[in-house]
């Protein structure tokens, strides 16, 4: 499963309903404007793959996919900062 694929948007957060984190980060790129893409972990097991292959066995979340970039709970402030250095801002 590849985050990036033709047509979707350059941002994909992977993350749950109950956490808050997540719900946080989802709010500011909301805020920002950024399009992204929204995986619930719990409605799609099958993600924890891909999470566990990109962080060497772990599959913490929010996970943040930032045009070929991966964040794995990063603080609004590094996640800004991958916007600007992608050009997504």
């Amino acid at each position: 499963m590849s985050a990036w694929a033709w047509g979707a948007p350059p941002v994909v957060v992977y993350g749950t309903g109950w956490c808050a984190q997540t719900q946080i980060v989802r709010r500011y790129l909301d805020r920002l404007g950024v399009t992204y893409r929204y995986v619930d972990l719990e409605r799609h097991p099958e993600a924890v793959a891909q999470l566990r292959w990109w962080t060497g066995g772990y599959a913490s979340h929010p996970t943040v996919y930032v045009a070929g970039e991966v964040l794995v709970e990063p603080t609004l402030a590094e996640l800004e900062r991958a916007l600007w250095r992608r050009g997504l801002l």
